[in-house]
């Protein structure tokens, strides 16, 4: 957020909650003291608050040129939220296809736009996945955090197809080994793991780089349905690139919504 505030943007502060994103608003000051930021808190493991935020921000916002999901649980074994989804899988996929479905008519008004989402080399880990699970609510697999990051990347190559034409990109970054707060519910060797890496692990302002470059450099004014990390075109795993699974994934995701009443079928129906 530094970055794009550095650039003159006018950028909305996302954060779970008013704490969280006054504080941060407070660090990109400090770099930047005419930073033009509005906040936006929102807890994105709740489709509810996703779903305010997008019309808050429709509400509020004469254009939104770029949208980038980065919100992210880690959970280790099954944890549901209060709305019944397990929590990795409600925040790190369902929130940001909510959200980009609901902000769908802004970024179309504001056009050229783009979506980028937040993905991780870890989703080349996975080897399968079962997206029936999406509709019962049952877990996606042992490690449901590197099959987010599948659906990451499934979810922009779909969208990046459904906007081909419309004015409106979608890409996913992979922003490295991030030293950040994701993984505080580590436990037992992972949290060791964890400590003794860090020295190791990406500055998150310079994890930014790649997501800042794909929301603003006219070098990738066209690219869609990328895969970038290190500011370059990556590769992915044959999984992520299988169209039947992600079109599968888009049905499912709208399905699970509209099931627990978190959207209505004429949203789903009516924004793509």
């Amino acid at each position: 957020m530094t970055q794009l505030a550095e650039g003159g943007a006018r950028v909305l502060v996302g954060a779970r909650n008013a704490e969280r994103g006054e504080a941060a608003a407070e660090r990109i000051r400090s770099r930047v003291p005419d930073a033009d930021l509005v906040l936006a808190p929102a807890d994105l493991s709740l489709m509810t608050q996703a779903r305010s935020l997008a019309y808050d921000v429709m509400e509020t916002a004469p254009r939104l040129d770029g949208l980038i999901l980065n919100a992210a649980e880690a959970r280790r074994g099954i944890v549901l939220t209060e709305e019944g989804i397990e929590t990795n899988f409600a925040t790190n996929h369902l929130a940001g296809f909510l959200l980009t479905h609901l902000l769908l008519p802004l970024l179309h008004s504001s056009a050229p736009a783009r979506v980028v989402v937040i993905s991780s080399s870890v989703h080349a880990q996975v080897k399968m996945v079962d997206l029936n699970s999406v509709i019962t609510g049952a877990p996606l697999t042992p490690d449901s955090y590197r099959t987010s990051k599948l659906l990451n990347i499934l979810f922009v190559h779909e969208l990046a197809r459904r906007l081909q034409g419309k004015g409106i990109t979608a890409n996913a970054a992979d922003p490295g080994f991030v030293r950040t707060n994701l993984g505080r519910h580590a436990t037992g060797g992972r949290h060791v793991l964890l400590t003794l890496t860090r020295p190791m692990q990406v500055s998150p302002e310079r994890a930014a780089a790649t997501p800042v470059y794909l929301a603003t450099s006219g070098d990738v004014a066209e690219a869609n349905g990328g895969y970038y990390a290190g500011g370059q075109p990556a590769e992915v795993s044959e999984l992520a690139k299988n169209p039947k699974l992600a079109r599968r994934l888009w049905a499912v995701s709208a399905q699970a919504l509209v099931n627990r009443r978190l959207a209505t079928l004429n949203e789903m129906i009516a924004f793509g």
